[in-house]
């Protein structure tokens, strides 16, 4: 598998290793992360390492840890939607959550969404991205908005979203100027 380190709007993303895994599945066992999730069951240490086993061998799936100054506030993904290698996917859906309860309502949770679609569109050269978000997060539908996204299809449980390039550079103007100042 590729393992690239992503890094932009002051927020690096790392290639997840089997030393993050269980603040990962701490993350991922939290209400507020596992409700939205396609799998919201709760999951078990050896869950998680046959997790990292399967994702560790697979190349249509990238998987990132995301640091903010020396802390791991989230995680983010790239999966090919077609089965091929994410670096020869056309269309990507990209995933993410910030764990750490601190950035989820702050400017910064935008900063990861935008590294990894700048990675897509502009090193990968993908030519949409889409998302499948529960109906009922309005919150997920309204960030991923933000970006430029677009409702392609819904019905009760799941909206389908998707991004193309040129909507997201349009979109994205304003956020990627707010992100690129000096943090203090």
């Amino acid at each position: 598998m590729m393992r690239n380190q992503l890094s932009g709007y002051g927020v690096n993303m790392l290639p997840i290793e089997k030393p993050h895994l269980e603040l990962l599945r701490q993350w991922r066992n939290s209400d507020f992360v596992r409700e939205q999730m396609v799998s919201g069951e709760i999951i078990d240490e050896q869950q998680q390492l046959n997790w990292f086993q399967n994702i560790s061998e697979r190349q249509d799936q990238q998987h990132f840890i995301i640091q903010y100054r020396a802390d791991y506030i989230g995680a983010a993904n790239l999966k090919s939607c077609d089965g091929k290698p994410v670096t020869e996917a056309i269309t990507l859906e990209p995933g993410i959550y910030i764990g750490d309860e601190r950035y989820r309502s702050n400017i910064l949770a935008f900063a990861p969404s935008l590294v990894l679609l700048d990675y897509c569109f502009d090193y990968l050269k993908v030519n949409q991205v889409t998302a499948k978000v529960k109906s009922q997060n309005s919150a997920a539908l309204s960030y991923n908005g933000k970006l430029g996204y677009a409702e392609v299809d819904k019905d009760r449980e799941y909206t389908i979203i998707a991004l193309e390039r040129e909507r997201y550079i349009q979109s994205t103007g304003t956020l990627k100027n707010l992100l690129s100042r000096q943090r203090k």
